[in-house]
């Protein structure tokens, strides 16, 4: 059994033109069941090395917005020490053995090719879960989902998952019966789980690569129905 931590960055709704959030990206850690504590524990002691006192806060947290621009929890931290916290953070990744898998849409494209899309995280979901379905099928495992909460969107994707699994993916570059993502998609708050914590800052920092040109997106706009 495996887990995806899921997270989002550049959700504008309906909004495609937003200079500063060109793209829709999901990211997700996938690990395995018996990797999840030490997951967990790692950003717990990242915690408990850099910020000591703050960190008991039942509401602290790391957040990869937070981190770059100097807010909350960091507000008063010197660049060095916040790139190191980042470093120190995304070791957990390596630590976890989790694969990643990101996936996303580039708004403006998809504006100029479509009159009407549809909403750019309904297409990045699709293609994560896409991707995580045929992770799972060559692992030879079952996956759970785990996403942090987003009211506004959450209703949607747990509609679609379950489309998903009924009727399979009908749309998009390459098509999937979804059958190896169990259950329905679990979405938690994010200060209480440190691997959507791990996922946050992994998110922020490859939606930040991609903006500034430095690496692709793939599965970018798809045909539509």
């Amino acid at each position: 059994m495996r887990f995806a931590y899921m997270d989002e960055a550049g959700n504008t709704g309906r909004r495609c033109d937003d200079p500063k959030q060109p793209i829709h990206l999901i990211l997700s850690l996938v690990i395995d069941e018996t990797k999840i504590t030490a997951a967990h524990e790692h950003v717990r002691k990242v915690g408990r090395q850099y910020c000591p006192t703050i960190c008991q806060d039942d509401t602290f947290e790391f957040h990869g917005s937070d981190l770059f621009a100097a807010r909350g929890a960091f507000a008063n931290m010197a660049p060095d020490r916040r790139i190191e916290i980042f470093d120190k953070v995304l070791r957990g990744i390596e630590l976890a053995e989790a694969e990643v898998v990101i996936r996303g849409v580039e708004k403006a494209g998809l504006e100029r090719r479509y009159a009407s899309p549809y909403h750019p995280h309904d297409i990045a979901l699709m293609f994560s879960i896409e991707s995580i379905e045929r992770l799972a099928r060559k692992r030879e495992c079952r996956v759970l989902l785990v996403a942090d909460e987003a009211k506004e969107i959450e209703d949607t994707a747990l509609r679609d998952l379950a489309n998903f699994q009924e009727f399979g993916t009908s749309w998009g570059w390459k098509t999937a019966q979804i059958d190896q993502i169990v259950d329905t998609i679990h979405f938690v708050p994010s200060h209480s789980n440190g691997a959507i914590q791990l996922a946050d800052c992994a998110t922020y920092i490859a939606s930040r690569v991609r903006r500034s040109g430095q690496g692709s997106c793939p599965q970018i706009a798809p045909p539509m129905p």
